[in-house]
């Protein structure tokens, strides 16, 4: 949990946004406030905070219809959103949590129980948070491994005609060693050579590779760059 969460407050009742704020600030955490739910998703890919306290009666749109918004947009559909409400009645509970809402807190509130479920929705947010870093790691992990073990077979598969040609190229150049050849055709072999060797060190930055990074090629493609170990440089 970050060390100052920023939660919003959306609640029509001013003395509500004031008591809510002086609480939240005590208990060590950031604020901000609103009247309505009016702009919400503006206003929230604006400030990003980590939690909505949601009141559900207010003027123009409602608390369900705010938290409906909030959570059909990818960017905010993961900020836990706590209802504040006046109802104690199960449907209106029920429609709370259909409409995505992580919890819910009856007024008049207990400032115990409040702080209590915010600091509960904080954690399991950064827990979900976490988890989704780690997969993303983990993916990365794979996708690298994956890719450095296509390099190693590739490598493999490549050394085998390589050791080929390079054999008969030596042959040829003992050949033709023998025979009165063109500055054109020595200008070949040499070009040759130098095919060979040049493949033969990619083959080995390949072998020595130990991270990868994609780096943009033409358009937008990509490519895949091998680095090898600093110590091998």
């Amino acid at each position: 949990m970050p060390e100052k969460a920023l939660i919003l407050i959306v609640d029509d009742n001013p003395a509500n946004r004031k008591m809510l704020d002086i609480l939240l600030k005590k208990d060590g955490y950031e604020t901000q406030t609103l009247e309505d739910g009016n702009n919400i998703l503006e206003v929230v890919n604006t400030i990003k905070p980590q939690l909505i306290l949601l009141d559900i009666m207010m003027p123009g749109m409602d608390g369900y219809q705010v938290c409906e918004e909030l959570k059909a947009s990818k960017k905010t559909r993961d900020i836990p959103v706590i209802f504040l409400t006046a109802k104690s009645e199960s449907e209106a509970i029920v429609k709370g949590f259909q409409v995505g809402a992580s919890d819910y807190v009856t007024k008049p509130f207990k400032p115990v129980e409040l702080l209590a479920r915010v600091k509960t929705h904080l954690q399991l947010r950064q827990s979900f948070e976490d988890l989704k870093e780690s997969q993303k790691r983990i993916t990365e992990l794979e996708t690298r491994n994956s890719i450095l073990a296509m390099a190693g077979t590739a490598n493999h598969e490549i050394n085998q005609p390589l050791t080929v040609i390079s054999g008969n190229l030596y042959l040829l150049e003992q050949f033709l060693a023998k025979k009165k050849v063109s500055s054109d055709q020595q200008k070949y072999i040499k070009e040759i050579n130098r095919g060979v060797e040049r493949i033969k060190e990619i083959l080995e930055r390949y072998r020595n590779a130990v991270e990868l990074r994609y780096q943009d090629y033409a358009g937008s493609s990509k490519i895949v760059v091998f680095d090898e170990n600093k110590s091998k440089k």
